[in-house]
Order: C-alpha cells, then structure tokens, then sequence
C-alpha cells in the first residue's frame, strides 16, 4: 500500500510540474496578432531622448497612446491613418533600455490619406 501511494504521489507531483512549466511558456512561439489603428500624425514624446512617437489604438474607438517601438516592415507615411495587423513576440533577455516586445508588420489592413 505504501508503493502505491508512493507512485501516485511521485506522478501527481510530476503531473503538477509540467503543468507549472507549461503554464510559464509564451503561448505561440510566433507571437499574438494584434491589430492596430494608427493616427496620422506623429506626437512629440521623450524616451532615452526627446523625439517623435506614433499614436496607436487597439480598438477603432480607442484612446490613441504614444508607441516608443518601431514595427519591423512598415513605414508611417505623415498625413497617412493606418489600420495593421502586428505580430507581437517577446524579447528574451532585452537590454534594460529596450522593449520586452518586438513587433513585425503581417499587414496593412488600410491606409486613408488624410
């Protein structure tokens, strides 16, 4: 009776650490699709210095916020409102004075000069 318990309690411990182990990965090895409404202007801001930053939305009706990143594969074209779909990926072990995120272009869902 005791090897048994044994045995269940060694593969319940087993079971529960996969489950730990799992449950910290990043989901998707590609990264999250989001998409993201982008204001034709770009908006002065200050990171490691002062400069210029993008106004991006997660929803149509959103509150625009400054985005310190650049998205790999798209140029903003000033005077130009973006909608893009944008693959989000975290960054292992980034610099101190970098993103956790990269972000690459996978389209541009529409582009309306203003």
């Amino acid at each position: 009776m005791l090897r048994r318990t044994t045995l269940t309690t060694v593969t319940m411990t087993l079971a529960a650490g996969a489950l730990l182990l799992t449950g910290c990965s990043s989901g998707d090895a590609e990264g999250d699709v989001v998409r993201m409404w982008i204001e034709p202007e770009l908006a002065p801001c200050e990171g490691v210095a002062p400069m210029e930053c993008m106004e991006v939305s997660y929803t149509e009706d959103g509150e625009p916020q400054l985005f310190y990143d650049q998205i790999d594969g798209f140029t903003f074209t000033p005077g130009t409102a973006y909608v893009l779909d944008v693959r989000v990926t975290e960054v292992e072990n980034p610099p101190a004075d970098a993103s956790s995120l990269s972000y690459s272009l996978v389209e541009v869902v529409s582009e309306d000069p203003q």
